[in-house]
């Protein structure tokens, strides 16, 4: 298994589970290969940035939102070896990491995720501030807080990218720097702060369905968030965006969310990609190599109306659990499973201050219940991978960090 993100950890634990269940133990074991020991909860990154010093040091932060990959490993019986991965042989079914280590494999799980996709925009990579990592919520966090010591008046906050990622951003900046000034520096009783929101669509979350777009504009705009859409950048210095239509606008802060591009090592494993740099698979989510699967971000596959699916977390562990399957198949002698994606899939979009939509397939709804169940999603998850007890500890005090600046 080649990464720990949302489908390469469902993939693991499904496989280490059936090979106990059926049998298999004695001639298989399942290894786990990710360049951290951990993984991270990503849809909470954003509510990481926002919580300010004070309230939590960077430690306690990350274990709230980092679940440690070695204890899993021990606990249900697969091998995690960490270490980045540079290539791979598919003929001779070799894996080599950075350090220069091989493994040899006789099936393979690519879900190596993805990374912020810079579209070779001059200056983007230098003088931007992307959110992937922890690390990257931290460092975003604490500039932001120097920002508001340094006194600017007003900061002025850019976040490049109007999908999920950028409204949800966009939602919690909005309080999170006004919380920052009146503790920080309590004199100035006036929150002067500019959230502007710039989208290259036509309108914000693409994408998304209409109801869902609407709602969203409107909580944003009832925040105070500013969104530009339309606007494709062009560069950026270290004080100001350019767009393509030649119009600018400063920045104190300019976070980029506006994309994502598959793992930089897909490129050196020998599979057919496709123009988005996606591993082409079959209805049983394999490579060329029938030993070799892809799944989430880093699998292309089309459905039945003509378009790659979208890579979210419920398609990466949808995929995660058929391509886990298959490969119990195929060591039982048994047919593979096809891979149906589902017309709609669940998803919830937190808004700022415990407001999220909820849309889940059949109904959907909004407000304070909407971000109730943004949390119970996250102990379903964390239940699943850490078990039960485990499990609520970290989720409690994940809520107990996301809810202090609301």
């Amino acid at each position: 298994m080649l990464g720990a993100g949302f489908g390469g950890l469902t993939a693991t634990l499904k496989l280490s589970k059936a090979i106990k269940r059926k049998g298999l133990g004695k001639n298989c074991r399942v290894f786990l290969f990710n360049k951290t020991s951990y993984q991270v909860y990503t849809p909470a990154l954003y509510e990481i940035a926002a919580i300010p010093k004070g309230e939590a040091n960077a430690v306690c932060l990350k274990t709230s939102i980092c679940i440690d990959l070695e204890e899993i490993a021990s606990r249900e019986g697969f091998q995690f070896i960490g270490g980045e991965v540079k290539s791979l042989d598919p003929a001779r079914k070799l894996i080599t990491l950075a350090s220069g280590e091989t493994y040899n494999f006789d099936y393979l799980i690519v879900a190596l995720g993805a990374e912020t996709n810079y579209y070779n925009i001059p200056g983007l990579k230098e003088y931007s501030l992307p959110l992937k990592t922890f690390e990257d919520a931290i460092r975003l966090r604490n500039k932001t807080e120097e920002a508001v010591l340094s006194g600017i008046s007003p900061i002025h906050v850019v976040i490049g990218g109007g999908g999920a990622t950028g409204v949800e951003l966009a939602a919690e900046f909005e309080n999170f720097v006004c919380y920052l000034k009146e503790k920080l520096l309590p004199a100035k009783k006036i929150c002067d702060v500019d959230i502007i929101l710039v989208e290259g669509a036509s309108d914000s979350l693409p994408g998304f369905e209409s109801w869902l777009v609407r709602k969203a504009r409107k909580r944003l705009e009832g925040l105070g968030v500013k969104i530009l859409t339309g606007k494709i950048v062009a560069g950026v210095d270290g004080k100001t965006v350019t767009f393509k239509d030649g119009s600018t606008l400063p920045y104190h802060i300019f976070v980029w969310a506006g994309g994502v591009t598959p793992a930089e090592a897909i490129k050196n494993f020998g599979l057919n990609l496709s123009p988005k740099g996606r591993i082409i698979v079959n209805e049983y989510l394999e490579a060329a190599h029938h030993y070799i699967y892809a799944v989430g971000d880093n699998a292309e596959f089309t459905g039945k109306d003509g378009k790659p699916l979208p890579g979210n977390v419920p398609v990466a562990e949808a995929q995660a659990r058929v391509a886990a399957k298959n490969i119990i198949a195929a060591l039982q002698g048994m047919p593979h499973s096809q891979f149906f994606p589902m017309k709609k899939y669940p998803y919830i979009l937190a808004v700022g201050r415990k407001y999220a939509i909820a849309d889940l397939v059949f109904f959907h709804f909004s407000g304070f219940w909407g971000w109730c169940a943004k949390q119970l999603v996250e102990l379903y998850y964390l239940i699943f991978v850490l078990g039960f007890r485990k499990a609520l500890a970290m989720w409690r005090m994940s809520v107990k960090y996301q809810a202090s600046n609301d």
